[in-house]
């Protein structure tokens, strides 16, 4: 037995209960310690945490679009490699997730996020007079096709890793979590869900994982990708994303089989899709070094 998989069940048996909060305010003091400027404003009328800082490349700029309960501190794998190829690397958190607000009123949808998102794109490359890259993990994905499609002249280039959007088969579908007996469960089900091994400090946070994807704003997306909503959403946008496209799909994601990839291939015109072996849904945790590599040089390549 590994002395990899002895820690993991080591930690597993006690299933701890730290809250996510933590994970928050570590990936925010990182980002700072890394030279990331953080500040608050507003984007498409919702207040958002958000980081940028300058790169060493001389490739476009990149934006970091992050999953359903998820926060920056999922994409910051990816910040020190992209810093070595962009102009600059952006990062927010979509409104009540990490440390922004949630909004007034009923849970945002797709297209509401999606708003957020063209605006810190449009800023983006406002800001920097480039054409940007977006990289998004699953509902990250779905927004970053969202923008693609909506400010094509923007837009350089595109990572989906894992994206939303294309329509789930029935298991796929029963297998997105509504409510859990005990927390406990619920982390254990999540790391199925969200990856092929765990990263051990997914155990820490496990239990408040699980009791995120409960909450409202979640239960909402996933209520519509239930219901198809999101992939009749998602789908018709596909034709539209112009830019080069690279989707990188882990072999063993048991949220979003790796079979959705197909309708990425079939709709995109300049798209180009790889299937990572021993990989699940969160690509950038479980496997940081290869994906924070290989989004590189997709950005250096433009």
């Amino acid at each position: 037995m590994s002395l990899f998989v002895r820690l993991q069940r080591l930690v597993k048996s006690a299933v701890p209960d730290l809250r996510m909060d933590i994970m928050h305010t570590i990936a925010h003091r990182a980002l700072i310690a890394r030279g990331a400027e953080a500040w608050t404003s507003r984007l498409a009328g919702h207040v958002v945490q958000r980081y940028a800082m300058p790169g060493t490349g001389s490739g476009p700029p990149v934006l970091l679009l992050h999953g359903l309960n998820a926060s920056v501190g999922t994409m910051a794998p990816l910040v020190p490699f992209l810093a070595r190829v962009s102009k600059r690397v952006a990062v927010f958190d979509l409104p009540a997730h990490g440390r922004s607000q949630a909004p007034d009123g009923p849970p945002l949808s797709l297209i509401e996020y999606g708003e957020i998102a063209r605006e810190a794109a449009e800023e983006l490359a406002h800001e920097t007079g480039d054409q940007i890259v977006l990289v998004g993990n699953s509902l990250g994905g779905a927004l970053a096709l969202y923008v693609a499609q909506k400010i094509p002249e923007r837009i350089a280039g595109l990572v989906g890793l894992n994206p939303a959007g294309a329509p789930a088969t029935e298991p796929a579908v029963a297998k997105l979590p509504k409510e859990f007996a005990s927390e406990a469960e619920g982390a254990d089900k999540m790391a199925r869900l969200l990856f092929n091994k765990a990263p051990l400090a997914y155990w820490l946070i496990g239990r408040d994982v699980a009791r995120g994807w409960s909450t409202p704003p979640v239960q909402k997306l996933l209520d519509d990708a239930r219901a198809g909503t999101l992939a009749a959403q998602v789908s018709p946008m596909l034709a539209g994303v112009k830019a080069r496209t690279l989707i990188l799909w882990g072999a063993e994601d048991s949220m979003l089989p790796y079979a959705s990839a197909d309708e990425f291939r079939r709709l995109i015109a300049n798209v180009q899709v790889e299937i990572v072996p021993d990989a699940g849904h969160v690509l950038q945790l479980e496997l940081p070094l290869w994906t924070g590599k290989r989004v590189a040089r997709f950005v250096r390549e433009l």
